[in-house]
């Protein structure tokens, strides 16, 4: 079972065992990763207190461009599950958050031929703040960051297949730059 299959089962797992009596739930996705070169993204949060809520995220991207006759790539997939605090009240004003993350990645032909892929797998933490549009809908800002284990292969081109490098590496990354559309129920 591969790291990205464990993520997934340990958030629904998690998500069956919690009561669900007078809990709350929602529905977002994020318009700046369809920015993104078209990367769909859902995410989905279960309140678990007042202050707290679960968090589990998918993102999705399997689009080939071109760019004058060239590949372009920006594709991925990308699985997370965290936790975040809301000092105030779940789903209303600011929050701080964390999560497991794990992507795979291929990525090339955007400035340079040069062409990346890989799996990265680490801890994120975010902020933001939560703005209550009515009774079901929010508007989310938001900034993210993370880092982590990276097992990478680096090409000459897109399409060339020519190995220029390859290994492991630590990263720091941003993660979220978000303007999400969320639905509580």
């Amino acid at each position: 079972m591969g790291n990205k299959h464990f993520i997934l089962l340990a958030a629904l797992l998690v998500c069956i065992c919690l009561p669900c009596s007078a809990q709350r739930w929602s529905l977002g996705t994020n318009f700046m990763d369809y920015a993104n070169f078209g990367t769909m993204n859902l995410e989905g949060s279960l309140a678990t207190g007042q202050h707290w809520s679960m968090t589990a995220v998918a993102k999705f991207n399997p689009f080939h461009y071109q760019k004058k006759g060239e590949p372009l790539s920006a594709r991925q997939q990308l699985y997370g599950v965290g936790v975040r605090f809301w000092p105030w009240h779940v789903y209303s004003g600011w929050w701080a958050g964390t999560r497991l993350q794990y992507q795979e990645y291929n990525r090339g032909g955007i400035k340079t031929p040069i062409t990346d892929e890989g799996d990265r797998y680490g801890l994120g933490l975010s902020g933001g703040y939560s703005y209550m549009i009515n009774k079901h809908l929010n508007l989310d800002v938001g900034l993210g960051v993370w880092g982590g284990y990276d097992r990478y292969v680096t090409y000459a081109c897109p399409v060339c297949g020519v190995t220029l490098d390859s290994g492991e590496r630590s990263f720091i990354l941003p993660s979220d730059l978000m303007l999400a559309l969320v639905y509580v129920f």
